[in-house]
């Protein structure tokens, strides 16, 4: 009842009624959702970052994410071995395909920030931290209703099952976020058959080569030697 009444005649009224309009549901605390929104500010105090900026709450939002993305390709994709569902699983996490719905979702509107980055990645994180902040103040039924009515309708399944994943991008995403080093690839090798040219790539992190992929086209064999990588650093 406490919580229609602020709803309807609070004076924060207006912030609760955009709040669930967005998640589709009434929320309790809107604290949650004022973090999930609120970008790390450079040079803050630790505390403060920690305690204000989004960034816990996207790493339990991820978590979540990434549970209800599974258990849902586990369910309808009974064909699929474990690599391939790891495979779709990556291509709807990934940080583009995020960010195309953080747009549709409208959330930039709920971004109030004098100055944003140039960089759009941050809305990815901004997706997951709606989520952890619906998982804190509902629970976990809430924010898998948030992701199956309210991000699913975007996913074009069909579309993600059959395009080509990008391994170098979630490569160079994954070394980028666990701050691995710097990426290179080196065509070792370039070489005529009978059947046409072929690359031979190596892929160095830091310098130290950790894979090699080979292709009839250069993006072909990189492709082939981060998915070697990604493999290596995901164990």
């Amino acid at each position: 009842m406490k919580r229609w009444w602020r709803w309807l005649f609070g004076p924060q009224r207006s912030e609760y009624r955009r709040i669930a309009k967005l998640i589709g549901s009434l929320p309790r605390d809107l604290s949650w959702y004022r973090t999930a929104f609120k970008l790390p500010v450079p040079g803050q105090p630790r505390h403060a970052y920690l305690a204000e900026s989004y960034e816990r709450l996207e790493f339990l939002g991820d978590a979540v994410l990434q549970v209800v993305v599974t258990d849902y390709i586990f369910r309808h994709y009974r064909h699929f071995d474990e690599g391939e569902m790891t495979e779709l699983r990556a291509k709807v996490v990934n940080t583009e395909h995020l960010v195309g719905i953080a747009h549709r979702l409208h959330l930039p509107n709920f971004i109030h920030e004098p100055i944003l980055p140039k960089r759009q990645d941050y809305l990815a994180d901004i997706v997951e931290a709606v989520i952890g902040a619906i998982y804190m103040d509902l629970g976990y039924e809430a924010a898998r209703r948030f992701i199956e009515k309210r991000i699913f309708p975007f996913i074009n399944w069909s579309y993600m099952e059959a395009t080509e994943f990008n391994y170098k991008g979630r490569l160079l995403e994954l070394v980028q976020q666990k701050q691995l080093g710097q990426v290179e690839f080196v065509v070792q090798e370039r070489r005529r058959t009978a059947r046409g040219e072929i690359f031979l790539v190596h892929l160095r992190l830091n310098g130290k080569e950790i894979s090699t992929g080979t292709g009839t086209r250069k993006k072909e064999a990189e492709q082939a030697a981060a998915k070697a990588a990604l493999r290596l650093l995901s164990e």
